[in-house]
């Protein structure tokens, strides 16, 4: 009892940690989430926004969420903003001795941006439908979760009047301007003529292990 009772205490603090995240994503602050919600000593920290590239470790983490929280921070582009994270389907995994965690959830949310939709050639503000995942590893430190690694998935980005087999990638992120990506962008945009498989980019995946022992 004692082991389900320690289970269920770290899945619903492992929950409310990724909702307090998600709060500051709302509120455009990605630097309160460096200080306060991640594993911000930690050598393996790793952040990676859709296709920007991954940062690897506290300083070029801190870097590149400073760059990001100061752009969401300033009128630029930002006319009609709107970004909704509905984050649902929570799937959470501790391993066996209880000091990591994985965790995935599937998002499906109403954007309005300023983007490019086909045929346009110019920025203009565009209602969207976001699709995509979250993948965040988790770790325990000094009796408490950290979030240690977290990559946003973008699967669409669907103008709302084209929908996304017509226009499924209306706004892809470049790599932040001044700085470098310890690992190259990756790519999970949804295309109508690609075949489900669980091998290859263009799915749901990548999944949770079925074993505890990461």
């Amino acid at each position: 009892m004692k082991n389900q009772l320690t289970w269920a205490a770290d899945i619903n603090e492992i929950q409310q940690l990724m909702n307090r995240y998600i709060v500051n994503v709302h509120r455009m602050n990605y630097m309160d989430s460096f200080n306060e919600l991640m594993a911000n000593t930690n050598p393996e920290l790793e952040f990676e926004y859709m296709e920007s590239g991954a940062y690897v470790g506290p300083e070029h983490v801190k870097a590149y969420m400073q760059a990001l929280h100061d752009y969401m921070q300033s009128p630029q582009d930002k006319l009609g903003y709107m970004g909704l994270n509905h984050c649902m389907t929570p799937n959470i995994v501790i391993n066996d001795k209880g000091d990591k965690a994985l965790g995935q959830w599937n998002i499906f949310s109403p954007w309005a941006q300023p983007a490019t939709p086909f045929p346009c050639d110019k920025r203009k503000l565009t209602a969207m439908w976001f699709t995509g995942k979250y993948e965040v590893t988790f770790i325990r430190e000094q009796d408490a979760w950290k979030i240690l690694k977290i990559h946003l998935i973008a699967y669409t980005r669907a103008p709302y009047e084209l929908g996304w087999v017509r226009q499924a990638d209306a706004m892809r992120i470049p790599i932040m301007h001044g700085l470098t990506p310890d690992h190259a962008p990756r790519y999970y945009t949804y295309h109508p003529d690609c075949v489900y498989s669980s091998a290859n980019i263009f799915n749901w995946g990548p999944f949770l292990p079925e074993e505890t022992d990461f």
